[in-house]
């Protein structure tokens, strides 16, 4: 994929998103670091932490909810619950494995 042609000035970003995406890649592979949108793939960047840090924490929550649920509702169990926390459990497990430096954020967190 060539660098397209278009202005500096124009907003690629809020005009065609999925093309700023192309774009911004392509000019960070070719090293044309001056003609990157540094504001807005700052933006990208930390959108980017915030769904990781939300992600890790949805799944714990979810596990967390469902194992108390598990212990201290016993007549209500069922394999629905078993499979909710299996699959939380791995989806953490993943997340750990992907970015280890999550496991920092899950602590800070849960002394919070």
């Amino acid at each position: 994929m060539a660098v397209l042609n278009i202005p500096k000035t124009s907003n690629l970003y809020e005009k065609d998103y999925y093309l700023w995406l192309q774009q911004t890649t392509l000019l960070l592979r070719n090293g044309e670091l001056s003609a990157l949108d540094i504001p807005n793939l700052i933006e990208e960047l930390e959108d980017m932490d915030k769904k990781e840090k939300r992600s890790v924490y949805s799944n714990l929550k979810i596990l967390l909810f469902h194992l108390l649920k598990y212990k201290y509702q016993p007549e209500k169990r069922s394999h629905s619950w078993k499979y909710t926390i299996e699959e939380h459990r791995q989806r953490i497990k993943e997340a750990f494995e992907d970015s280890p430096s999550l496991q920092n954020y899950c602590i800070v967190t849960l002394k919070n």
